[in-house]
């Protein structure tokens, strides 16, 4: 039954993944200006270190603290490991099979067979999965797909 809470509980989620839509917009963007403006400090004759060393303090830093207001900045630890990576191209690999929605318990099952590893926590491993990759998404209860237009 639909209601007005899972509605309402939609709409955070496409909130949600807007936010992240906009950060990796503003990330790419940011990249290209810290690009650019090592291209410029390469080739200018009259070089000024003042705009150099501001530009490299500000690359630096994690801009990405300003996200969203009174959220904390997030930090990542470690390193990807090999297995992590393989379950994943094979998640995706397995969902752009489907056209269809497909049930995580599912999703985890074929995984698990095809890659020969066990995921823990397959709400875990998905959320990360959505987060790494904007094609992934999680349409409700456990239920994903892979959306080629976005």
């Amino acid at each position: 039954m639909f209601n007005e809470r899972m509605a309402l509980k939609i709409r955070l989620d496409q909130l949600a993944d807007a936010e992240v839509r906009v950060m990796q917009e503003f990330k790419k963007e940011r990249e290209a200006i810290f690009a650019r403006l090592q291209e410029l400090d390469e080739t200018e004759e009259n070089h000024t270190p003042g705009i150099t060393v501001a530009a490299d303090i500000t690359a630096a830093a994690d801009i990405t603290a300003v996200t969203t207001v009174g959220a904390p900045p997030k930090v990542r630890r470690g390193r990807r490991s090999e297995g992590l990576t393989e379950l994943r191209d094979t998640t995706i690999r397995i969902l752009k099979k489907q056209n269809t929605p497909i049930r995580g318990i599912e999703l985890q099952r074929y995984v698990e067979e095809q890659s020969g590893k066990k995921i823990a926590n397959m709400t875990t491993f998905m959320n990360s999965l959505e987060r790494e990759n904007a094609h992934v998404r999680k349409l409700g209860r456990g239920l994903y797909i892979y959306e080629y237009d976005l």
